[in-house]
């Protein structure tokens, strides 16, 4: 019987962190702001570049939308950096395939699809749903939801793949099988939510 998977981008198939967290410095630095990278980096493992830019506008009062803006403006330019993890390519032609389905539900915006076909996995994808769609953020399980509706999906052949606690909490609240991608020196801790842990990504193969 072939499988579902539905995929996170940043950190699970993009190896886009160092980007993302050098989009944020640069954005606040434009503020005279200077901030500490590592805790940028955690706190956009352990939540959202959003959750982090309204944490600074708390702090700094700088507005949301407006150090959105720039940060979405800055991180454009800082896009031809990002690069596939390692394996990625190779794990999304494998399962394709075999005659899995591949779909995408990340927090990532407007810049997906340019991204994607820059890295040559655009059309690996039957649908991609984005914060663009519309559906709640995660750990929400709406975005899952919308896949499992649609195509009438077997909840027990469906992985949700992701780097992030928020990931697999949003693939439980689905009720669908939560893969948790866990490099060495990642900042997320397994908390029970995950179905699967993997350190390489080829070995979804085996799942």
């Amino acid at each position: 019987m072939s499988k579902t998977f539905i995929w996170d981008l940043d950190g699970t198939l993009l190896d886009s962190y160092k980007t993302i967290v050098d989009g944020l410095y640069d954005t606040y630095k434009e503020y005279g702001i200077e901030l500490d990278k590592e805790e940028i980096h955690k706190h956009v493992i352990t939540y959202s570049v959003s959750s982090y830019i309204n944490k600074m506008a708390d702090i700094t009062g700088v507005s949301f939308d407006v150090m959105k803006a720039r940060y979405s403006e800055i991180g454009e330019e800082k896009k031809k950096n990002i690069r596939l993890i390692p394996n990625a390519k190779e794990t999304l032609e494998a399962l394709a395939l075999r005659g899995d389905k591949l779909y995408v539900f990340t927090h990532r915006g407007k810049s997906t699809e340019s991204v994607l076909k820059q890295l040559g996995i655009y059309d690996c994808f039957d649908e991609i749903v984005t914060s663009q769609s519309g559906f709640a953020r995660k750990p929400e399980p709406d975005g899952i939801n919308y896949f499992v509706d649609k195509y009438g999906l077997d909840l027990k052949q469906v992985y949700y793949v992701g780097d992030r606690t928020i990931d697999m909490d949003c693939a439980k609240n689905a009720g669908v099988n939560g893969v948790l991608y866990l490099i060495k020196g990642s900042y997320c801790e397994p908390n029970g939510s995950e179905t699967y842990i993997v350190k390489d990504l080829y070995d979804i193969l085996n799942l």
